[in-house]
């Protein structure tokens, strides 16, 4: 049986995801590259889980291309990203275990990047980047926690340390803290002409965290 890959447009480059798999992509600026680096990112996938103890089996079959969506701009220059079929089903409460293991996954790895790393290299500058190492851990946060409040369920800003370690961590256990308020989500939520499902919101939330921590070893690898 051939499994489902879904592709989008984001930030001037496409991300092809694995519904039944949440958080394996592949990315590239071309979209035909994406989707066809997917064989590779599922063996990835699956080391990956093994390394962190989890055992999956994959997928077997040949890859079936769903949906590929193409990003949109709505008012004040918002970009509008895909709301893919797989996003509207429920997270039932027998998913919750498994999105509560590859969150804490992606946040180990997050760290483990990071790690032994000075404060001038967490705040060097790079050519050509948009944040430091510091500003990319302070995005990864205040994204995770925006994700959470297109269905209104962020903390305050007032309940988060300015710090970046520390709100990474207020906000890394709030997450994990919401799981399941998010699998009695049933609706979808229209927010700038954008749709949001708690199916959507941890997609999304695992994408960013492990393509950031590849963004960090990236820089990380120039200060050596």
């Amino acid at each position: 049986m051939a499994y489902i890959v879904c592709a989008e447009e984001m930030d001037g480059r496409w991300i092809a995801h694995v519904p039944d798999l949440p958080g394996c992509f592949s990315a590239h600026k071309d979209r035909d590259v994406a989707i066809k680096g997917i064989p590779a990112a599922l063996e990835s996938y699956v080391l990956w889980c093994q390394r962190h103890g989890m055992r999956i089996s994959g997928l077997a079959g040949p890859m079936m291309v769903s949906e590929v969506i193409r990003a949109w701009t709505y008012e004040e220059e918002y970009e509008v990203n895909a709301f893919f079929a797989s996003d509207r089903p429920p997270v039932t409460a027998g998913e919750e275990e498994e999105f509560r293991r590859l969150l804490e996954m992606t946040g180990r790895d997050l760290l483990a990047a990071v790690e032994g790393l000075a404060p001038q290299d967490l705040a060097k500058e790079f050519s050509g980047e948009r944040w430091s190492i510091l500003g990319i851990l302070r995005h990864v946060a205040n994204s995770d926690l925006w994700y959470l409040d297109r269905l209104g369920l962020a903390l305050p800003q007032s309940d988060l340390p300015d710090e970046v370690m520390p709100r990474l961590e207020r906000v890394r256990a709030h997450t994990l803290a919401s799981l399941p308020a998010l699998t009695s989500r049933t609706g979808v939520v229209a927010l700038s002409a954008e749709l949001w499902s708690a199916r959507k919101v941890l997609r999304r939330t695992l994408w960013h965290e492990r393509d950031h921590t590849d963004h960090i070893l990236k820089l990380r690898a120039v200060l050596r």
